[in-house]
């Protein structure tokens, strides 16, 4: 181990001290490379420690603070190869504080090394409901036909960005507008402390975009006082809203909900269905059907601004299979009153995923698409996940 390793590796050993209030950090240890999403973990210990809070920071952003143990968070700190600073704040009640800090160390190797860690989301279910207690060791990677080596794994609540995507055209005036909005506050109730969110009302144009935000009450701000008008142009504004997720680190989902298809999108779905699949985005769309008991796979008969019928029935398919492709799923609802399960299931499913994370063995960054087949060891136990992903620079 070099030097500056070895003392970063016994400063992380150390608890700090402040009189009878200890703090340290279990995880991550200094001589640690670190990527992707990490679990960072913290414990303390004192005369002081009932009632103590832990205060996390990474790189010199707050992750927040937690009032009661198990002291442990999940962050995403990037793929690139660089140093990061984990600090613990830990505060007593009379005002006592204790900190520690650990500083992970850049990979050093003899030749430039470019990372190119690839991340699954992953819902397991089987007849009886999602299964939750699945290790490391159930799962198996294949690319183009070639087993990866798994590198992480986490299971459980891992921190996620958000967008709201709601169709606010015309057609839904009234009460489907008012169950749609009330559904989105639903989800947004489920946001953690780390999560973040942000909304887009669209119609045939933009109407309404918050910045993204980690405070309930200023999202539901933005859910308020809006009217239904206008066409319906998702294609245009799922483009946006992926662009938007372009520079967030961490888990992308978008909720896109829709009562209809696409009329007034400039865009073609060919062209979103390429930036779905440059985006690590899990795209989940709530479809309020038209026609409630119609086949599922049914595809509605509709003209649009730019295409002939056949042409728009096309798209609404294109639409589909990127969702799918995405490791997302389309929820078709039939009644207003099931779209607050619809935007509280999803929710849910998010919470209970496994990520798990691998380098392809397969470095090349030629463009190509790369099939991915993500498989579980245990019998009757299905997965979904992105069916695979662009290798783009």
């Amino acid at each position: 181990m070099r030097p500056a390793l070895l003392l970063c590796a016994l400063l992380a050993a150390a608890p700090v001290a402040a009189e009878d209030l200890q703090v340290w950090i279990d995880h991550p240890v200094g001589d640690e490379f670190v990527h992707g999403v990490v679990s960072f973990v913290v414990a303390v210990s004192g005369e002081q420690t009932e009632g103590a809070t832990v205060e996390f920071a990474v790189d010199g952003r707050s992750l927040g603070t937690m009032i009661r143990p198990p002291f442990k968070v999940d962050v995403d700190v990037g793929n690139d190869n660089v140093s990061h600073e984990f600090v613990a704040i830990a505060r007593a009640r009379g005002g006592l504080e204790a900190r520690t800090t650990v500083l992970t160390p850049k990979l050093m190797v003899d030749e430039a090394l470019q990372l190119n860690l690839q991340q699954f989301y992953i819902t397991a279910s089987n007849s009886s409901g999602r299964v939750l207690d699945l290790e490391r060791d159930d799962f198996r990677v294949v690319e183009e036909g070639k087993e990866q080596q798994i590198v992480t794994f986490e299971r459980g609540d891992v921190p996620l960005t958000s967008v709201l995507l709601l169709d606010c055209s015309l057609s839904m005036t009234g009460e489907p507008l008012e169950a749609a909005l009330e559904g989105a506050s639903l989800f947004l109730d489920g946001m953690n402390e780390l999560d973040e969110a942000m909304v887009m009302l669209y119609s045939d144009s933009l109407l309404r975009a918050s910045d993204f935000s980690a405070s309930r009450d200023t999202l539901r701000d933005a859910l308020a006082g809006v009217g239904a008008s206008g066409g319906t142009a998702i294609n245009d504004h799922l483009y946006l809203a992926l662009k938007k997720l372009d520079p967030r680190q961490g888990r992308s989902v978008i909720v896109l909900f829709s009562d209809g298809s696409d009329v007034h999108s400039v865009l073609s779905m060919s062209e979103v269905a390429e930036k779905v699949r440059r985006s690590q985005a899990l795209i989940y769309w709530i479809y309020l059907r038209l026609r409630p008991g119609e086949s599922v796979d049914k595809v509605p008969t509709y003209m649009a601004t730019w295409r002939n019928m056949e042409a728009s029935q096309s798209e609404f398919r294109l639409l589909r299979k990127a969702v799918e492709e995405s490791g997302g799923r389309v929820q078709v609802v039939d009644h207003l009153e099931e779209l607050d399960d619809a935007f509280v299931g999803i929710m849910t499913e998010l919470r209970e995923q496994y990520v798990i994370g691998y380098y392809p063995s397969n470095s090349a960054k030629d463009g190509s698409w790369r099939d991915v087949k993500l498989r579980v060891k245990r019998s009757g136990v299905k997965v979904r996940a992105r069916e695979g992903y662009a290798a783009y620079p």
